[in-house]
């Protein structure tokens, strides 16, 4: 930093912008009028050759002096969409999406009881439901193989014959499983979901392997700078008011507009969903069916409304979410099977598409979240639908590339990541492009150490990126380097270029330490051998006291006020003291326990003794007033009481 600046930074950072300070790169201390040192006595008048007198100075005329710029200097801050803003969609962007999926699998468990297949089951011909019978396999597990599509279709052209009327419902009056009910016994469908479970519930109940398919639609996490100030807005009067504001998530977004673009807009004049005769237009989310064909061996789907099989893409190629529900309960996320382009139109509406560095667990949070409820036949399908995504086309927009899950160009590279090995797929405009997989993140030598991975001593760094001043010395370092005239640089590596941390072992009942006292345990495989790690907070106290040998360990840094502080997570010991420890830490914790019970039984009595010596005291101060005075015992201590306490 130049010295004209006003100085340079202490330990503690910048020093203090202060009111005098004027901006800019120059500060300019004007002295005062009363200051000794420039006393008017300590100056003299003397002749400076070539002046003139003020007589013989030429007229100038007016001289107007700016201070500042001007209103063309000012310019306005270029409104964008802040942190907490997409904090807060994503959070109603889950939260969303949770809701419609517990709605869906309640209207699935619907469907699954034995009174909706029954009652769906008393809409089906007669005949159709002998034809299903007759062709039923042994044990009663499905349609034969032989007769499973012609018995679909012979089915599906009962269902059609079958008069269903839809009439929105004006407020909900009834829970889902009586409303369902009541459309079985009145077929008016009141509800988009209505026909969706009655198909569901009679394939179902003739054997057939159908499962119940929605399309989830909820907030896209994409917002607009006139959504994310008005999120600013609610947040700064919900801080105003009296409702803790702990967490951003607590606010109401409801009236936020979130709607999405219309479904149909994207769809052909001759869709047959458009052509279906439906009076829930595009609502979200949608439902329909799918039913496994077991001569093609896919899963066909089926327009609930117009009981047709159509293609995949027609039925939910607008939504980021599909999932399909089986009778038992499992739950499978087939949105590449749906998706009309799911790598470059549907994957950067989902949360796995969310590149913020909080939201790094995004990617794994949606398939996590499924894990407890899908099925067992899921991995054939699962690997399906992952062979279809990778089978689709390269972005023919070099922007698309950004967040491509399969495809990257060099320009999308973040300044610790390359691409090993350099094999281009392809190339667009010109540019070289890769392969998402092959792109590699690199580390510099402590962030390797920290996570386990020591770099080799001949390995060249794969690349050198300018050095990031996190902390006070950090910063000072590289100020100073930048005057001598070199720009501060790290170094960083691949893993390739790494092997993991083999720390020393235990010797002579000595834990091995880092040049600070500390032995570096980020990993539980940094643990020298022959060591053990105890986390309890008094092991050091009871070490020195046992002259056991042990080190503090460390399991992280932090930083904290302009400074990277290490964390200290308990002891390394010798595990030969291991079991002498434990016991003795167990003795220090009942003992500590026995303290602090006594102390308690000790202010206890304290405040027993107060109180009675309190009671004795009244006791006497009435005892004395009733002597003097007619009056029950008590009165005159209540009345000289009440007579001091008045103003």
């Amino acid at each position: 930093m130049s010295s004209a600046t006003g100085g340079g930074e202490d330990s503690g950072g910048q020093r203090p912008r202060q009111p005098g300070d004027v901006s800019g790169d120059t500060a300019i201390s004007w002295p005062s009028s009363d200051d000794d040192e420039y006393d008017d006595d300590q100056f003299e008048d003397v002749v400076v050759a070539g002046a003139e007198s003020d007589d013989a100075m030429p007229e100038l005329g007016t001289v107007e002096l700016t201070v500042g710029g001007g209103d063309d200097s000012r310019r306005k801050r270029r409104a964008v969409v802040t942190r907490r803003a997409r904090a807060v969609r994503r959070s109603h962007h889950v939260a969303e999406l949770i809701s419609q999926l517990a709605a869906a699998q309640y209207m699935n468990h619907v469907c699954g009881t034995a009174e909706a297949r029954a009652r769906s089951l008393s809409l089906v011909p007669v005949y159709v439901v002998e034809r299903v019978a007759a062709h039923l396999a042994p044990g009663g597990r499905g349609v034969r193989r032989d007769w499973a599509a012609a018995d679909l279709h012979y089915f599906l052209g009962a269902f059609q014959a079958l008069r269903v009327r839809q009439r929105r419902a004006r407020a909900a009056s009834l829970p889902l499983a009586p409303e369902f009910m009541r459309f079985v016994e009145r077929r008016v469908a009141t509800r988009p979901w209505h026909q969706a479970m009655l198909l569901a519930c009679m394939l179902r109940a003739l054997a057939f392997d159908a499962r119940l398919c929605v399309g989830l639609r909820p907030p896209p996490l994409k917002l607009t700078v006139r959504e994310s100030e008005e999120i600013e807005r609610r947040y700064r009067d919900v801080s105003a008011s009296d409702v803790s504001v702990s967490d951003v998530s607590v606010l109401d977004t409801s009236g936020l507009d979130t709607s999405v673009s219309d479904a149909s807009a994207s769809e052909p004049a001759g869709s047959p969903r458009k052509r279906a005769t439906d009076v829930w237009g595009d609502a979200s989310p949608r439902y329909w069916c799918e039913v496994y064909d077991q001569t093609r061996e896919r899963w066909a789907p089926i327009n609930a409304h117009t009981g047709a099989i159509e293609r995949a893409t027609q039925l939910g190629g607008a939504f980021a979410y599909i999932i399909a529900l089986d009778g038992a309960g499992g739950v499978s996320d087939v949105t590449r099977r749906y998706a009309r382009d799911y790598v470059n139109a549907t994957f950067p509406q989902r949360l796995e598409s969310v590149s913020e560095r909080d939201s790094a667990r995004a990617a794994g949070w949606w398939a996590q979240w499924l894990e407890p409820w899908q099925a067992a036949g899921d991995a054939r399908e699962a690997a399906e639908l992952a062979r279809r995504a990778e089978r689709s086309l390269m972005p023919r927009r070099i922007g698309d590339f950004a967040r491509n899950p399969y495809y990257v160009l060099d320009r999308n590279l973040a300044h610790n990541e390359v691409v090993r090995p350099r094999e281009p797929v392809g190339t667009v405009r010109g540019e070289p492009v890769f392969l998402r997989a092959h792109v590699h993140v690199l580390r510099s030598r402590m962030a390797w150490r920290r996570r386990g991975r020591v770099v080799g001593g001949d390995a060249l760094p794969a690349k050198r990126v300018r050095a990031r001043a996190a902390t006070t010395r950090a910063r000072q370092a590289a100020a100073a380097a930048e005057q001598a005239g070199h720009a501060p640089e790290t170094e960083l590596f691949g893993e390739w270029q790494t092997h993991a941390y083999c720390a020393p072992p235990v010797a002579g009942g000595r834990v091995p330490r880092n040049e600070y006292g500390r032995v570096d345990l980020f990993t539980r495989d940094m643990l020298p051998q022959g060591a053990a790690h105890v986390r309890d907070p008094d092991a050091r106290r009871v070490c020195d006291a046992l002259g056991i040998d042990c080190a503090p360990a460390v399991v992280a840094f932090e930083f904290r006020r302009g400074a990277s502080t290490p964390v200290i997570d308990g002891v390394v010991v010798p595990s030969e003291s291991l079991a002498v420890l434990e016991d003795a830490l167990r003795a220090a914790r009942q003992a500590a326990a026995a303290q602090k019970r006594a102390d308690a039984e000790t202010r206890a009595l304290k405040h027993w003794r107060r109180l009675l010596v309190a009671l004795r005291v009244r006791a006497d101060v009435d005892a004395s007033f009733a002597a003097r005075s007619a009056r029950p015992a008590g009165i005159a201590f209540a009345r000289a009481r009440a007579a001091s306490s008045s103003p």
